[in-house]
């Protein structure tokens, strides 16, 4: 398999994992995108999932398009995303507003930011430590 592909079996489809990952997950966001990050002890890999709301454009055409441009940063920026979350990206920007440059940057400036990375850091390294009893 390729390195920088996205294999079917990343992409998160179950209903029931995207609404725990919207209700309980961290939120990192910019000017037009979100990204909400869930850590998950039972899954290795990572799982994403790609949403764009009909409140930021009714035609499923652009909305579609939008999704397929997230895919596309995410597939080429993935390496720099941790394994063992689960990851939703949505777009919070009307489409009218938005273009597949801001779009790439946006996301760079996300998981470049402090924030973003403590907290990576912080589930990292909470997933290493071994539980004392006392």
């Amino acid at each position: 398999m390729k390195e920088n592909s996205l294999n079917r079996n990343l992409i998160l489809k179950n209903k029931t994992d995207i609404t725990q990952i919207l209700r309980n997950g961290t939120r990192f966001e910019n000017d037009s995108l979100r990204i909400i990050v869930l850590k998950r002890t039972d899954e290795s890999n990572f799982k994403v999932a790609f949403l764009v709301s009909k409140k930021l454009g009714r035609r499923a055409v652009v909305r579609n398009k939008i999704k397929r441009w997230m895919r596309e940063i995410f597939r080429c920026n993935k390496a720099k995303l941790p394994n063992s979350h689960h990851i939703i990206l949505t777009a919070t920007k009307r489409y009218d507003q938005i273009n597949f440059k801001g779009l790439k940057q946006d996301l760079m400036e996300i998981i470049s930011s402090e924030k973003f990375n403590n907290y990576i850091d912080k589930t990292i390294s909470e997933a290493h430590i071994p539980n004392e009893k006392k």
